[in-house]
């Protein structure tokens, strides 16, 4: 621990008291200097969400203090009831032995937190210094009620081959999972049990019939990188109908992420950068000369349910097709040998079990990715595509 926060707070209070010494009774026990006070309760600040669950979601960072306790916290009748609370239940149940080990803790992450200001800092600590703990205490209680409750952001490596497989973005949401700040790395995800470790045992032997229980909860096939918010919506009380979903997610993004560790080996020839730079640099529509509609072979190869998919492909085609052939024949570019590459990828994608969109989304960021081309480049990858689609390259079969 790093961070001075509820979920550390809840720790080092919880291994000093003597009756409230498990996590959820620690949890309850502390949130309560808030919640069980007549004014919260008569102003509608109650939160009746601070059950075993929730409370083991705040204690392992996957759930923020509710809303209504932090929105309390700042009333001056409150504050004033906390600290009272403080010196009438919480002090009293404190291991009189363990009592200067519970407060030296507290100290030390307060010395140690790089994100508590110089002044919030000097304030805590005057409070300890004074010898009133009940005050000390429920002085800490307030503000790290009020402080975001996050694991500290340093990335494991362990989570790499998960970050991978859903290429750095929520499969739920699409929320960056890891953003840089400052030339940091910061987290911004928390890794989920696909198969829940806590459900009731009737909940179980409904999951169970979706979808087997893996033998080990913690295995690599069921867990997923989720974003923060999604995460704290599954985890807190998760539905069949969730769970199925992020059973399929999961299969499709360990298919595809198979699939695109196969192809890394597999290079695509610079030239077809010529074509690339030739679409980008198109200033006018005065050098597209369309492709007559009779030589389309798009409704042949396109799933006919998918009309944006078609709508898209063809007028690709319809509008860039000559062009990008003229410029393969005016340039030196080995077209055999890319058109023998973009097969080969394609192949593999199509053999994965991928719908049509899925191999024309992963052919066009594997070209992206192969000319190591900004995102701002992604349509023009998807035209190249689409001409190996009516060139035969792709759906070849």
């Amino acid at each position: 621990m790093k961070e001075l926060n509820i979920s550390s707070f809840i720790r080092i209070m919880r291994a000093g008291f003597i009756k409230h010494d498990g996590q959820e009774a620690a949890g309850v026990f502390l949130l309560e200097a808030i919640n069980e006070q007549d004014y919260v309760k008569e102003n509608g600040y109650y939160s009746s969400s601070l059950g075993s669950k929730k409370i083991s979601n705040i204690v392992n960072y996957k759930s923020p203090v509710p809303d209504e306790i932090q929105q309390a916290s700042v009333i001056p009748e409150v504050i004033d009831g906390v600290i009272k609370y403080f010196k009438e239940k919480i002090v009293t149940d404190l291991n009189p032995h363990l009592k200067e080990d519970t407060l030296g803790k507290l100290i030390k992450l307060i010395d140690i937190d790089p994100h508590i200001s110089s002044g919030k800092r000097e304030q805590l600590l005057c409070f300890y210094e004074s010898g009133d703990a009940a005050r000390f205490l429920a002085e800490v209680f307030l503000y790290v009620v009020n402080r975001p409750n996050k694991e500290d952001e340093d990335i494991d490596y362990r989570d790499a081959p998960l970050l991978l497989e859903t290429s750095f973005e929520c499969p739920i949401c699409h929320k960056k999972l890891v953003e840089t700040v400052k030339d940091k790395a910061v987290k911004r995800y928390v890794i989920t049990h696909i198969f829940p470790t806590d459900l009731e045992p009737e909940n179980a032997m409904e999951f169970e019939k979706a979808y087997p229980k893996p033998s080990r909860l913690d295995s690599q096939d069921n867990l997923i990188a989720l974003d923060a918010d999604c995460a704290e919506s599954y985890m807190l009380a998760p539905t069949l109908d969730e769970y199925k979903r992020l059973r399929e997610i999961k299969s499709e993004l360990a298919r595809s992420y198979a699939v695109k560790s196969k192809i890394n080996s597999i290079e695509l020839e610079d030239d077809i950068r010529v074509v690339i730079d030739a679409l980008i640099d198109i200033q006018d529509g005065s050098k597209l000369i369309n492709l007559e509609y009779n030589a389309l072979r798009i409704d042949e190869k396109l799933d006919s349910k998918d009309f944006m998919l078609r709508m898209e492909t063809q007028h690709n085609v319809v509008t860039y097709y000559r062009y990008i052939e003229s410029i393969f024949s005016e340039s030196d570019a080995n077209f055999d040998l890319i058109a023998s590459e973009i097969q080969t990828v394609s192949a593999k994608f199509e053999d994965a079990g991928m719908s049509q969109g899925q191999v024309i989304n992963q052919l066009a960021e594997w070209i992206r990715n192969q000319r190591q081309l900004d995102a701002d480049k992604s349509m023009a990858c998807r035209i190249v595509v689409a001409f190996f689609i009516q060139n035969c390259e792709v759906f070849h079969k």
